[in-house]
């Protein structure tokens, strides 16, 4: 079997179709709606992806075309000689023709993992350019809210009786054993909240209990809400840009630092810290964003089909 899948790609990179750039990006597209209605019983089968994959490689121009022509030059003075009426005996006539195919195998084999590399690597420019309008399309969304809503100050006596309940163990953990979830919720713009402490998960609350929410009639997610969400999706956040930018930027932070601060606990150390070398905030305590939102479904689609390009590639360098 696995015989015959290295045929049927060999033929496929041979003879298959060559397609533009517009037509391979919104294949790509399909392939991320197929991983996202069907999850991860996708990856039982990975026949419609492969071929995808064999048609991408297809279709690249690659300039290592060239040492075909090479080859060609031998098969050329090979009929010359041939023609021109010289013996050189079936041995080895066999033994040069044998060389060329062995030369003409290799050559293929160099010019499609060009292709290959070529491919994955537009792929993952692709890929990189959705997560950031995905990441501009939350950031939107997030701050699509009524911008006159007064701002709600932080109910630190509700917030006490679940501290007393559940949290107060909290004082007991480093900040790398606290974990924020971000949990799917009715509500569009913002998600509830789960807290856990060690591993052990608390209830799931409304973002309103943890202070992240503006506005009492049409709650909306706050400035804390915001900065916490940028950290849920990566690690860190590197700045770019001017002096007045970052200290403003800087400012935030640190308000969200003092307010894990108050609900958590303070420590010697903080939640969050700046890398003066790399110029990044970095979380020490665990944001994750669990929301499932449509937006988030593609780029957990975009994850599995990253794995499916490294069965394609047969390692698992990609990531």
């Amino acid at each position: 079997m696995k015989y015959l899948n290295i045929i049927q790609r060999f033929f496929e990179l041979q003879f298959g179709k060559v397609l533009n750039e517009e037509i391979l990006l919104s294949r790509l597209h399909d392939c991320l709606e197929k991983i996202n209605k069907e999850g991860v019983s996708v990856l039982n089968d990975f026949t419609f992806f492969h071929k995808y994959l064999n048609d991408g490689v297809r279709s690249q121009k690659t300039n290592q075309n060239i040492i075909y022509g090479f080859i060609h030059f031998q098969i050329f003075a090979l009929l010359v000689f041939l023609f021109s009426g010289l013996r050189i005996g079936v041995f080895n006539l066999l033994a040069i023709i044998s060389l060329i195919i062995c030369e003409y195998l290799l050559c293929w084999l160099i010019i499609n993992i060009d292709k290959q590399n070529l491919f994955i690597h537009n792929i993952f420019d692709w890929s990189k350019k959705i997560t950031q309008d995905l990441d501009l399309m939350n950031y939107l969304v997030l701050d699509s809210g009524d911008v006159s809503a007064v701002s709600v100050p932080f109910n630190e006596n509700k917030y006490a009786k679940l501290w007393l309940k559940e949290m107060s163990t909290s004082m007991d953990m480093s900040w790398e054993n606290i974990t924020i979830e971000l949990l799917e919720d009715e509500k569009i713009l913002f998600p509830n909240i789960r807290v856990s402490l060690g591993g052990i998960r608390k209830s799931i609350q409304n973002a309103e209990v943890y202070g992240f929410v503006d506005g009492t009639d049409n709650p909306i997610p706050n400035k804390l809400f915001k900065i916490l969400m940028l950290f849920s999706r990566k690690k860190s956040i590197r700045f770019f840009g001017g002096d007045k930018e970052k200290a403003k930027i800087d400012l935030a932070v640190k308000e969200l630092t003092r307010h894990l601060e108050l609900l958590f606990g303070k420590r010697d150390t903080s939640p969050i810290i700046f890398n003066e070398e790399s110029e990044e905030w970095e979380t020490v305590i665990n944001i994750v964003d669990r929301s499932n939102t449509y937006r988030n479904n593609i780029k957990q689609s975009l994850d599995i089909f990253i794995k499916i390009m490294n069965s394609y590639t047969g390692n698992n360098r990609i990531s």
